[in-house]
């Protein structure tokens, strides 16, 4: 598939610049990325979905091209980040899509602003289990989690492979876009300063989603929770762990697939995603 260009904006949110990328017009829908990873793990996704939507895939502040001052990082945080980011782009209220990090981000908005979201999609996100590739466990240890980082920012190409199912599918112009970006100065900080905040080397911390999963039973709006069957970052148990946490949630597993199905299956991906947005839907 060739890799789409999209034009590189930036917008105020909090008084730090955010890049991001928006296309289409039609109901909002905006794109969340997972730790240590930028727009351009939605890539694949833009094009495709705005045929019939308008279509934001943002930088998280300390990753990509936005700002590195990420402040106090909570998921509360988070949340209350995508609502100023929605309000910097006129958008008030949106189907969100995360990823990883980006999934868990997405769900604690769910529960915080409900009058403000659509739908939701969860892309084998954080937030459901403690179980978590050792790896990434790895990055929670002083000196040893900023030594492995720095190994994962210079042999990006080659370590893909903990990411994907058949790395070898992936393109490589977009392969070396996406290891620009996780070179960025201070992306390692951003990124270890979060994931100290939720793992240790047993895994996620309990007390980080604990308020997270009870609000979660009082969701209203229609979720989709998508996985790769192959996922070896965050084990594909946790997507029924999401579904039997979330009400009117439905879970799709994509075979032969890993931890971000968006740009290793993008066809398969993008017709799952419209599919869902096609669906009925009340509002509330």
């Amino acid at each position: 598939m060739p890799l789409p260009r999209y034009e590189d904006r930036y917008v105020k949110v909090g008084g730090r610049n955010v890049r991001y990328w928006v296309e289409g017009e039609g109901p909002a829908v905006v794109l969340v990325h997972g730790l240590a990873c930028s727009a351009e793990f939605w890539q694949y996704t833009v094009a495709p979905l705005s045929e019939g939507h308008r279509v934001y895939a943002l930088d998280l502040l300390g990753f990509g091209r936005s700002d590195k001052a990420i402040g106090e990082f909570s998921l509360p945080y988070g949340a209350s980040f995508l609502a100023d980011f929605i309000d910097a782009v006129g958008v008030e209220r949106a189907t969100l899509v995360g990823n990883s990090l980006g999934g868990v981000i997405c769900a604690q908005f769910a529960v915080q602003f409900p009058e403000r979201l659509e739908r939701l999609i969860l892309v084998g996100s954080a937030g459901f289990g403690r179980e978590l590739q050792f790896f990434l466990r790895l990055w929670s240890v002083p000196i040893l989690g900023s030594m492995t980082f720095s190994l994962y920012q210079r042999a990006f190409p080659v370590v893909k492979r903990l990411v994907f199912y058949d790395s070898s599918s992936i393109d490589r112009e977009w392969v070396s876009a996406a290891a620009a970006m996780v070179r960025m100065p201070g992306a390692k900080e951003s990124s270890l300063r979060i994931v100290r905040l939720g793992v240790d080397m047993t895994g996620q911390r309990d007390e980080l989603v604990r308020d997270l999963h009870l609000q979660l039973a009082h969701m209203t709006a229609p979720t989709l929770v998508i996985w790769g069957s192959h996922d070896p970052v965050v084990p594909v148990s946790h997507a029924y762990a999401a579904e039997e946490l979330i009400p009117n949630s439905k879970v799709r597993i994509m075979d032969r697939c890993g931890h971000t199905p968006q740009v290793e299956r993008p066809q398969e991906f993008n017709e799952l995603v419209l599919d869902f947005l096609s669906e009925p839907h009340s509002g509330g």
